[in-house]
């Protein structure tokens, strides 16, 4: 996350009402529903070909991180979706990404960028202290899905899932997954059709994948694109059929209501003796023209589930739209699709994801108020096992059991950076990867957990193995004292930025080097990168390139720092003219 404010005023206490009428978030989700262990999902940023956090390639400033080719072998890419709970406020959905002129093999190539995107916000705050009046500390911030799919694509497949925040739009189809069957054919599966947009009954069955325009609004909405059910059509799509006036109620014009209990018939010419083409229920509307005592059916309104059917929103395209009244969103809800986006003078343009968090509230604040308020919940909210650099990992052996578990004097490794594991893993690890061992008199419950690749040691070495908790010994941390968080204020300009890329890639002639070498110097001795040293930095030979930080990701430890740096920068994406 980065912050985007000025800067930051004193913190204010925790009591302070807030008149954010945003409901607070209580769910989140990985933007593909990867189910690795969080600690893992942090570490796939280090499979991506670009845009790391907050260092890009090509050493500025990213205050996101990329989904692309890279991730694409370790996750399902296929649709993107929300973080949290919150509400969408913006967006921008192109019919057609733009382009870039490129030069290839001596002609020039138009490459597209998508610069399309969703805004979502979403509201932070504590849980509440049982029987304490004091409001608890809140925090609003946004996450931002940049290059994304253009509308041509969707409207070109209209299988392709559209997200529910766009407007509601006229035509669509019937789902592929539509299962309802009529009596008597139970092998003939579709979307059943409706005489009323309440408690009505079934007149007939669309196959998944016809064709709809629909009006109207909620659960049930009319057919506009038929007159009548498939057996009263002729060859031309008008109706057969002739309907008695006596059990016709009128509504208007030629409009009708039947009023027959159960059901009225269709009789195939003006008369009494004529065939009977099919039954239409009571209540169902109906246009009739004609004079005497048979009318002519003309239509018969059918009404279809309005979820039932895909493609029917439509985005107001090729402009940026901000929602007058911003629509609620649920973790994991579908988002949109990844877009294409011409990377430097990559052969071809790369499908790619932008995703990033970032706040106009005084993040320094929030979590100097939070790390109080932590204090006061209880001991139960620590639900994070804190293993400080150092942590003695035992390597495995076979015969260990509840009966014999391992113990520290057996062959063991140190980590080399702390790690804090969420309960959720440990919970969830196979029962024989976990040994309890009972209190006595003179010893606390012990827990000993099999990790795998989460610890690594001095060299950057994942580490297999056991690790003990001593209940009440070994720290734990609640999520809301913000252990590990820094809030860095970052004054690197771009041009100190690359400077000291240049110089560290070797990309510096001598005279370069004279000339640009003290901007360097700034860039490197600053705030960020100096706690970027810090973490990832192994060589300590002042040199930081996107090998080693993409190094640094694949470790859990170091990808958690990472994760846990919270920048005061202003946004790549803020346009200046001069």
């Amino acid at each position: 996350m980065y912050v985007s404010d000025p800067p930051c005023v004193p913190p204010q206490p925790p009591a302070q009402i807030s008149d954010d009428t945003l409901a607070p978030l209580k769910n989140w989700c990985h933007p593909f529903k990867d189910k690795t262990n969080p600690l893992l999902q942090l570490t796939q940023m280090a499979n991506a070909v670009a845009g790391y956090y907050p260092l890009g390639r090509n050493g500025l400033w990213h205050g996101g991180v990329h989904f692309d080719g890279g991730t694409a072998a370790t996750l399902d890419q296929s649709s993107v979706h929300g973080l949290a709970d919150g509400e969408v406020v913006a967006y921008r959905i192109d019919e057609h990404s733009p382009t870039t002129t490129y030069v290839v093999e001596q002609l020039c190539v138009p490459k597209p960028f998508s610069r399309n995107f969703v805004l979502v916000r979403h509201r932070l705050v504590a849980p509440e202290i049982e029987g304490s009046p004091d409001e608890p500390p809140s925090l609003t911030f946004y996450s931002l899905y940049m290059h994304l799919r253009d509308w041509a694509v969707y409207r070109h497949d209209p299988s392709i899932s559209r997200p529910a925040f766009w407007p509601e739009g006229l035509s669509g189809h019937v789902k592929a997954t539509a299962g309802d069957t009529l009596p008597g054919h139970p092998r003939e599966q579709g979307l059943k059709v409706y005489n009323q947009a309440q408690h009505g009954k079934a007149l007939g069955l669309l196959s998944p994948g016809t064709p709809v325009t629909v009006s109207g609004k909620g659960e049930f909405r009319k057919l506009e694109n038929t007159h009548g059910p498939d057996r009263l059509k002729s060859a031309d799509g008008s109706l057969l059929g002739y309907l008695h006036i006596d059990y016709l109620a009128h509504i208007a014009g030629d409009e009708y209501r039947i009023k027959a209990n159960p059901s009225l018939r269709v009789r195939a010419e003006a008369n009494i003796s004529s065939t009977i083409l099919m039954e239409l229920p009571h209540g169902t509307e109906v246009t009739a023209s004609g004079e005497g005592a048979f009318r002519k059916l003309e239509r018969v309104n059918q009404y279809v589930h309005f979820d039932s059917l895909d493609g029917v929103r439509e985005p107001i395209a090729d402009r940026i739209v901000v929602l007058d009244q911003p629509i609620a969103i649920k973790a994991g809800d579908l988002i949109g699709h990844m877009g294409t986006y011409q990377n430097g003078d990559a052969e071809h343009p790369e499908t790619k994801l932008h995703l990033e968090a970032f706040s106009a509230d005084c993040v320094e604040s929030f979590i100097e108020t939070s790390r109080a308020w932590a204090q006061r919940l209880p001991i139960t909210g620590k639900t994070w096992l804190k293993l400080a650099k150092g942590t003695t990992l035992v390597m495995h052996q076979a015969h260990f059991s509840a009966t014999y578990p391992p113990s520290l004097n057996e062959a063991n490794t140190l980590s080399d950076a702390d790690l804090l594991v969420p309960d959720s893993l440990l919970n969830g690890l196979p029962a024989e990867n976990k040994i309890t061992i009972a209190a006595t008199a003179d010893r606390k419950t012990c827990h000993w957990y099999r990790l795998d690749g989460l610890l690594h040691d001095a060299n950057g070495t994942l580490l297999d193995g056991w690790l003990r908790e001593e209940v009440g010994i070994t720290p734990r941390v609640n999520p809301w004292s913000w252990e590990g968080y820094d809030v860095i204020f970052n004054d690197d300009a771009p041009g100190q930025s690359l400077a000291s890329f240049f110089r560290a890639v070797g990309q510096f002639s001598e005279g370069e080097l004279e000339r640009h070498g003290d901007l360097a110097d700034k860039s490197d001795k600053g705030p960020l990168k100096s706690r970027l040293y810090d973490i990832i930095d192994r060589d300590r030979d002042g040199n930081m390139t996107a090998a080693e930080l993409q190094s640094a990701i694949g470790l859990p430890a170091h990808a958690q720092s990472l994760a846990q740096l919270i920048v005061h920068y202003e946004s790549e994406w803020r346009h200046t003219p001069p």
